[in-house]
């Protein structure tokens, strides 16, 4: 089923809540693939209905970019992984004129991702699609991690009555993260960008091994990184908690890194929550690369 504004959406939802069942939901941009494949089936199968929405959020975007999406495609791959209902929206909807609220957790977006990841508005305009779902649960993949933990904060800080679930990231075999960035990349500059996510992990099993120096870790990090199409940006070992730069590797911590290629900032992380996951490595998803081009 698709609804096709808001109004739709929410008569709907209301529906749904006067008969007692859960909701589940996963809010896109749109340009779906794999990596939101797996949060909607999961979405489907942990509650009674599922919902996705689809919106390439003004304020997320660069001013005057275009977001480049097919919504008949996004509703097939929804409906198709489970979704029982995909809402679509557009700017007149969600921001007419004088909306003026947004989502404010100090600069914790800037310490993680800079203002190039619009990682303030990105919070804003999820935490926005909780407050009008009323979902039971949301789902948000651990690849956009910024957004992941600072969704959960905001919504315990708000009081909003929903459970954040963190799904594991969805990766070629190679180790590149499902993305949207991605997906007019050639086969082989994926494999070339592959060698962020094996420092990534190198510095992870150094820190299991004992390393905890920040400095050297990322010394180690860096040499291992070679590229020839793609901008090495940086590598950071940040507290996961307000995402602050460590000294010393210490529980919670993210370990991320970025590279640049066709005008695109391309970010990938590594999330070590508790001593399996620094020990075993993250539970990762992965999935066969496509084609050589």
């Amino acid at each position: 089923m698709h609804l096709a504004c808001l109004s739709a959406g929410k008569a709907f939802i209301r529906e749904v809540a006067r008969t007692g069942q859960t909701i589940g939901t996963v809010h896109t941009l749109g340009a779906l693939h794999r990596g939101h494949a797996e949060l909607i089936r999961r979405a489907a199968v942990e509650n009674d209905v599922a919902i996705v929405t689809v919106y390439p959020n003004k304020i997320q975007l660069r001013p005057g970019g275009r977001y480049d999406f097919n919504l008949d495609e996004d509703i097939g791959l929804a409906l198709r992984s489970g979704a029982t209902a995909v809402i679509s929206s557009n700017d007149a909807e969600m921001f007419p004129h004088g909306y003026r609220t947004f989502v404010s957790q100090g600069d914790g977006h800037l310490r993680l991702g800079g203002r190039d990841a619009y990682l303030e508005e990105a919070v804003t305009g999820a935490v926005r699609w909780i407050c009008y779902a009323r979902p039971t649960r949301s789902y948000f993949g651990l690849k956009d991690i910024g957004q992941a933990i600072m969704v959960k904060r905001a919504v315990a800080d708000l009081l909003l009555d929903c459970e954040i679930r963190f799904v594991p990231t969805v990766r070629f075999k190679n180790g590149v993260p499902i993305s949207s960035r991605l997906r007019r990349f050639s086969r082989s500059e994926l494999d070339e960008l592959s060698c962020l996510f094996t420092a990534l992990n190198h510095a992870r099993q150094e820190i299991a091994q004992g390393i905890s120096s920040v400095k050297d870790l990322v010394a180690s990090v860096t040499s291992k990184i070679k590229f020839r199409r793609f901008t090495f940006d940086f590598v950071r070992i940040l507290d996961a908690d307000n995402f602050g730069e460590l000294e010393h590797a210490k529980l919670p911590f993210i370990i991320f890194g970025a590279a640049t290629a066709h005008g695109l900032k391309i970010f990938d992380n590594i999330y070590v929550p508790d001593q399996d996951t620094l020990m075993k490595g993250p539970s990762n998803i992965w999935i066969d690369l496509p084609e050589q081009s």
